[in-house]
């Protein structure tokens, strides 16, 4: 599947803040056969809290289209991509 996500407002809750944060007004092209889901941070968080009942994505408002067909960027989005998602990203899991 090929996967493209955007943000609209609030906190992405597998990619929250800093400097690799996903910010409102983003989004994040994964094409078939490419790695993704979420960063360490978020890997370590759900692996070691306490498994209850909680609230999640309050005052946030997201959307994924995954779709069978290959989606390209346009070529503005290609000037402004993060270079270094590979390695900012999944080199440390």
């Amino acid at each position: 599947m090929c996967e493209f996500m955007g943000l609209i407002k609030g906190e992405y809750e597998a990619k929250r803040g800093g400097d690799d944060g996903f910010a409102p007004g983003g989004g994040s092209l994964h094409p078939v056969l490419s790695a993704h889901g979420p960063d360490l941070e978020t890997f370590k968080r759900a692996s070691t809290q306490e498994l209850r009942p909680e609230r999640v994505a309050d005052n946030t408002m997201a959307f994924m289209f995954e779709t069978s067909l290959s989606l390209k960027l346009a070529e503005w989005a290609v000037e402004e991509q993060q270079r270094d998602y590979v390695e900012s990203s999944w080199s440390q899991l």
